[in-house]
């Protein structure tokens, strides 16, 4: 199969043109795409090194220093962030589900108390 495309492509010039083509197509995009994410992720080492330097934080001058400088300024702070925050939404759901089980309970007997009112008084009738 793939030799039968092979085949087809360098006996043909205009097959051949097309693949040449649509590789040429492909590898811009790629290298389009890693230049875009390379401008993204300098720009946030920029950021983050404004940020170190304007709050008067040691500003890290090697790659470890980096990555252990997000770690304890961005990761570590997120981390808590984020846990607290699921307490949070734990406990408003925990608290609703109490709610809407008190109010279904509620109307539960209430509907038990109208459908024993109505038994008592047909059979009083």
């Amino acid at each position: 199969m793939i030799e039968q495309l092979i085949e087809t492509l360098t006996s043909n010039p205009v097959y051949l043109a097309g693949a040449v083509v649509l590789l040429i197509l492909i590898i811009v995009g790629i290298v389009k795409k890693l230049v875009k994410l390379a401008i993204v992720v300098l720009i946030l080492l920029v950021v983050f090194i404004g940020y170190l330097a304007y709050t008067g934080k040691e500003v890290p001058t090697n790659l470890d220093e980096i990555k252990k400088a997000v770690q304890k300024e961005v990761i570590d702070p997120g981390k808590e962030m984020i846990k607290e925050k699921a307490e949070e939404a734990k406990d408003k759901a925990v608290e609703k589900v109490k709610e809407e089980a008190e109010k279904a309970a509620d109307k539960a007997a209430e509907t038990v108390k109208e459908e024993l009112d109505k038994t008592v008084d047909e059979a009083l009738d």
